[in-house]
């Protein structure tokens, strides 16, 4: 609460926490995932009332905030679970019983309904009981408890965690039943699955043979991320390289709507990017590039604008405290003069870019298209009545000068755009891009007479 501005200044929006409510559990229950109360905020973070004050804080910035919701599963020492309404409220097995955490099986028309039963109903691991969803009283006590929350507190958004592991029945009806109280929540779900098939699956207007509607807006777009790391990280090829990327953007077709997807490079369950790039300045800015520029909600993973790295193993190696803001800690990086010149780049870059997306609506709302990759350069427009930005890729190595005639369906007349990563104006018949580059131009109008 003490360094929203922080946020602010970086160009942030939105605020998703991972969640704050009580996990009393023995050990390892820091990151919010097993709650053992549903109604109170854990008191290492503070109170309910401190949490409201939060909320109302953010608002005042205009910020909004995004609350985890964990519907698979409790933690084990939490009241409902030690003393249990009905032997029913969890999964039953003769003895414990893991997940086997294969998302296929859950839309697979060849399963075993015995994988299917495992991927849904089998626990997630010893400290956390696996929620009986199909029991009605199950239902009705997490959804009053989301309802309660966004009322007490005047939350913005849901995320769901661990959203295939869920009864599918159910989160189509608690969705239902939350837009019909909240018609402006946002509300996306956690796929963190591998293709964008799978992903699709999950999301509302996409039947597939379902036989229902799952009201599920938006998902956790892995595929992109995965995609975007190729295309930085890969060797050029037909489907290899940029040319993974572009294919998984042409896949936008099995969603209802895209943009509602959140994309992103890392969170506290995976490596972060700077370490995916090999902390590789000029990769890590491409990246970041693409994500602040791509159709959907991007999020980013705190201290990535400081150059926080590590590989989650463990995963506590990309968990660690944003440096300053603690009694006793030596730096503080909520400060220029606490950064060092290249996290200060690296801060001053992804601002720049963040803050030109949040007052451009081609970024935000404006339509897409993308050209097919050529010689390692990959092209995409976003664009909307009021503005045209131009992103250009070059994942070669090396310096390449391209031309720009084949994308005159976009760049109409206009001979000139603005980097707005430098503000230097550039012509538009050839534009060199630096290997590994990303290039994002807003096209200046041509003048017509």
């Amino acid at each position: 609460m003490n360094h929203l501005d922080y946020l602010k200044n970086l160009g942030v929006t939105a605020i998703w926490l991972t969640p704050e409510i009580e996990n009393d559990e023995p050990s390892a229950s820091y990151h919010g995932y097993a709650v053992t109360d549903y109604y109170k905020i854990d008191p290492r973070y503070g109170t309910n009332n401190l949490y409201k004050k939060f909320v109302e804080k953010c608002h005042s910035m205009g910020l909004k905030v995004i609350k985890d919701l964990v519907h698979n599963h409790a933690g084990t020492e939490g009241y409902l679970i030690q003393d249990m309404p009905m032997k029913s409220w969890v999964h039953q097995w003769p003895a414990y019983t893991k997940s086997n955490f294969r998302d296929a099986a859950v839309m697979d028309p060849h399963a075993s309904p015995m994988d299917r039963k495992l991927m849904q109903d089998g626990w997630f691991d010893h400290r956390m009981a696996d929620l009986n969803q199909n029991n009605v009283y199950v239902q009705n006590y997490l959804t009053q408890n989301h309802i309660w929350w966004v009322e007490y507190a005047g939350i913005d958004g849901f995320r769901l965690d661990t959203y295939p592991y869920n009864e599918p029945v159910y989160m189509a009806k608690w969705a239902k039943d939350v837009k019909a109280e909240f018609p402006k929540l946002s509300i996306f779900g956690e796929t963190l699955v591998w293709s964008a098939a799978n992903q699709a699956f999950f999301t509302q207007g996409n039947t597939v043979n379902r036989g229902f509607d799952t009201q599920l807006p938006g998902v956790t777009d892995a595929v992109l991320k995965d995609a975007i790391y190729e295309a930085i990280n890969g060797n050029d090829g037909w489907t290899d390289g940029v040319g993974r990327l572009y294919s998984v953007v042409a896949q936008d077709f099995l969603y209802q709507d895209a943009t509602r997807n959140t994309i992103f490079m890392d969170n506290h369950d995976m490596s972060r990017l700077l370490s995916m790039v090999g902390e590789d300045i000029t990769k890590y800015k491409s990246a970041m590039a693409m994500l602040l520029t791509m159709r959907g909600v991007p999020q980013m993973y705190y201290g990535d604008e400081i150059l926080m790295k590590n590989y989650s193993n463990p995963d506590g190696l990309v968990r660690e405290d944003f440096p300053g803001g603690w009694v006793g800690d030596k730096e503080n990086k909520f400060t220029a003069e606490g950064r060092s010149k290249k996290e200060n780049d690296a801060f001053n870059y992804v601002s720049k870019l963040a803050n030109y997306r949040k007052s451009t609506t081609a970024l935000q709302t404006g339509k897409m298209m993308q050209f097919v990759p050529e010689k390692g350069i990959y092209v995409y427009f976003r664009y909307d009545a009021q503005k045209t930005v131009m992103i250009m890729f070059n994942s070669s190595d090396k310096e390449q000068e391209t031309t720009t005639a084949r994308y005159f369906e976009r760049i109409g007349d206009a001979k000139t755009a603005r980097n707005i990563l430098t503000d230097e104006m550039i012509g538009l018949d050839k534009v060199t891009i630096p290997g590994k580059t990303t290039l994002v131009l807003e096209l200046i109008p041509g003048v017509t007479h």
